[in-house]
């Protein structure tokens, strides 16, 4: 019989890899689309790659986070407050309809030739990116506070290794929503590119704020290592 704590650990594993698989091929067909030397109708097809293929760690990151809170639960690393059970099982709830919510977003942000979104569909995802906007500090943030506090003495984080990481994890975090600030500044020049003609002011004004979004991916693979590095040495 499987042992359910078993298996949320295999998948936890296997997200790790899906993440930094599709981040890798997310950066690759980015800097496909800043290349000047390439056509125009070339760079537009990395463009639909590269927003594919980030949907892998979109939903790795949501993904992990609730398998995270639910394996720290069940193997008694933290969150074994009394409720603890209950929180876990939020988690996955919170989890799907986040999950959801993303791949919504992708649909409505990347229809077919000849397709259109309602309005409705266009009204729920505005309002749905502000949401998770906020999820993502709200909660990195509450997961920080609890492992420091936690460093510090007592609190409902039981190991200091899982404290770290969710640190590691939140700065993560935060790390994406700073991309998602850099990021529509970037297209709004991809979008002259495409629309308007590939100038060098317009190529040089993309490899600045490509590079600006290139620091905090960077950051997010270095402490993903991390992550699994503390991982491996303790288990």
């Amino acid at each position: 019989m499987l042992d359910p704590y078993v298996v949320l650990k295999t998948l936890h594993i296997l997200l790790v890899g899906v993440w930094l698989g599709c981040d890798f091929g997310t950066f690759i067909a980015a800097s496909r689309l800043r290349n000047p030397n390439l056509a125009i109708e070339t760079r537009q097809a990395m463009g639909h790659l590269s927003g594919l293929l980030d949907m892998g760690p979109r939903s790795a990151l949501v993904l992990l986070l609730m398998l995270g809170i639910t394996m720290s639960h069940m193997g008694g690393w933290g969150f074994t407050f009394k409720g603890g059970n209950i929180m876990a099982a939020a988690a996955f709830v919170v989890g799907i309809l986040w999950l959801t919510g993303i791949w919504h977003q992708f649909w409505v942000d990347h229809p077919l030739p000849g397709e259109t979104r309602s309005a409705t569909h266009i009204n729920i995802q505005n309002a749905f990116r502000k949401l998770d906007l906020v999820l993502r500090v709200a909660i990195s943030s509450a997961l920080c506070v609890s492992a420091v506090i936690s460093l510090a003495g007592d609190s409902v984080i039981e190991a200091h290794w899982l404290s770290v990481k969710l640190i590691a994890f939140s700065i993560i975090v935060m790390c994406g929503v700073a991309i998602r600030i850099v990021i529509p500044r970037t297209r709004a020049v991809i979008t002259e590119i495409f629309t308007l003609g590939s100038t060098p002011e317009r190529e040089a004004l993309l490899a600045a704020r490509a590079a600006k979004a290139r620091v905090f991916v960077l950051t997010i693979w270095a402490l993903i290592c991390v992550n699994v590095w503390i991982t491996v040495a303790k288990f």
